[in-house]
Parts: C-alpha cells; structure tokens; sequence
C-alpha cells in the first residue's frame, strides 16, 4: 500500500493479469512504484525438437550426477576440485547418453531417459571414474550380482596376505558403486581394516572385520577357498568397482564404467518428456529421436 497524489492510500498489485505481469518496484527516488510488463506473445526461439532432446538428456546425466555426487565430485585424475569433477562427469556422459539415444531410439539402451517432471535417477552405463590406476588382477567383479571377488591364490588367508593380493595398503580403497531401479544410487567404500595386524588370519568368521566400511548401503562378506567376496546386493545388475591408491598426498583411480543393464531400458512406446513445441503442439509419447524438425 502506498500514498496517491490525492493523499489516499494505494494498493500495488502483484500477480499477471492476462499477458500482464504486475510487480512492485522502486523509482528513481527509490519510492514504490507500480511495474507492469506484457509477455511476448510470439517467442523468437521456439522449443525445437533439438532443444526438448536437449532438455531431457541433461535431465538424465543431472539426475545421475546427483545421485553419484559421493563418488564423482573427486574421481577423475588431473582435475581438481569437486565442481570440476562433477562438470567433467557431465560432459562426457552427456555426450555419451545423446549417442546411446540416437543410436539405439526403440530397444538395447545403454541409459534410461528420464521423463520430464520425472524424479530420481536412471540405471546407465556412465563414466564414473577415469584415471592412471590398475584394478588389481586379484579383484574380479559380476556386475549382475554387484559383487567382487578377491583371489588371494597362493597367499595366505591372513591380513599379509590380504594386502599381497590387493598391492593396497589401509590407506588406499575398493568402491564398489551401481545404481539401483529402486533405491538410485548405492555405494559402499572398504578399505583394509588399520586395526587387523599382519598376522590376523581370514576366515569365514572373521572375514567382516577384515574391513573398514562406508558409504549409504551395507555390503556383505564372505570367504571361501581362499577368496574373499564382498555383494552389495543393491548394485546388482547396474555395477562398478573402483580402486583409490594413494600416490603424494593425493588418489588416482582405475577406468569405471557402470555396467550396462542387460534388459533394454526404455522402448519407443514408453511416454518421453513433454514440452510444447508451438502454441498447440506437444510431445506425448513415441520415439522423439525419429521425429522431423520440419
């Protein structure tokens, strides 16, 4: 409310009004005033069939980057600092989704699309991690079930030998890492436990407190003919697994790619994002990927 000229009291307006949109500002003065601006009626850059493919691959690798945020924000060797990360996830996994999508528009999709006003995140084979370390040749992961297997071969069934198999020390980790059609993203961190001596012989028994864990889901262990299997049954079908060593201070990790699901995850019929293209036309479904821009 204001003072008018008549000495009044005036009420200001805030809202839109047809194509008007009222708001209140300031004048030169800097008294309220009374805003008032008309919308375009005829928008210069419509939403063109690219933009709205545009629109909803971004959508898909924001939402996975979101979700994967504990784990890519520092994953990539040579780039330094969280935001860079996360910028490099999205480029190459943009990249990578708009190629999966125009490949593959009906059936055998490495990514889930989300759908626009969609939450959570997809099951794809993203780039998680990328850099100059070696999975050790003794880990071996089936990404169908989201376990990893730990082969200590001829070395012992105790922490030395543990640490012989792996070429990790207490410092250095193992990330296993999927996404899951429930629950988005899982990860579980280990990392030899600093507490175990040399000589702590592995077992079935014992096997669980060989380990430091963390991360937001609960991994399983287990031992058997001299291997070690760690299931984090939440990353089933959609799995990674990412080795951290420590050189100077610092970490560098292994190539990771998601594994690709083996179930085609999205199919032409399945409705895609909606965005009106025009005043009157909007995209309700089917196969965007195979539509004009005509």
């Amino acid at each position: 409310m204001g003072k008018s000229k008549s000495g009044g009291t005036r009420a200001y307006l805030r809202g839109r009004v047809g194509a008007d949109v009222y708001s209140i500002g300031k004048d030169g003065k800097g008294k309220k005033q009374q805003v008032v601006r008309s919308l375009a009626e005829n928008v210069t850059n419509p939403r063109t069939i690219n933009q709205m493919r545009t629109r909803m691959i971004m959508s898909t690798v924001s939402a996975a980057m979101a979700g994967l945020k504990a784990i890519v924000d520092h994953s990539f060797d040579g780039v330094v600092g969280a935001q860079p990360n996360l910028s490099e996830f999205t480029a190459r996994n943009f990249a990578l989704v708009k190629a999966d999508a125009v490949a593959n528009p009906t059936s055998g999709n490495a990514f889930g699309l989300v759908k626009f006003g969609e939450k959570g995140i997809k099951q794809g084979a993203y780039v998680i991690a990328d850099g100059s370390a070696i999975l050790p040749t003794a880990v071996t992961l089936d990404a169908a079930t989201g376990k990893i297997s730990i082969a200590l071969g001829s070395n012992a069934a105790t922490i030395a030998g543990l640490k012989s198999a792996l070429g990790l020390t207490s410092d250095e980790f193992l990330t296993l890492v999927g996404i899951s059609a429930s629950k988005g993203a899982v990860y579980a961190r280990v990392r030899i436990n600093p507490a175990k001596a040399d000589a702590d012989v592995i077992n079935a028994s014992t096997v669980a407190g060989c380990f430091a864990t963390e991360g937001n889901a609960a991994p399983a262990f287990a031992f058997s003919s001299n291997t070690i299997t760690i299931t984090l049954a939440d990353a089933a079908g959609n799995a990674g697994v990412i080795v951290s060593r420590k050189i100077e201070g610092g970490y560098i990790h292994n190539n990771c790619v998601l594994s690709t699901p083996s179930a085609p995850i999205y199919t032409s019929d399945i409705a895609l994002p909606t965005y009106p293209v025009g005043e009157q036309d909007f995209l309700n479904g089917g196969d965007i990927f195979g539509m004009s821009e005509a």
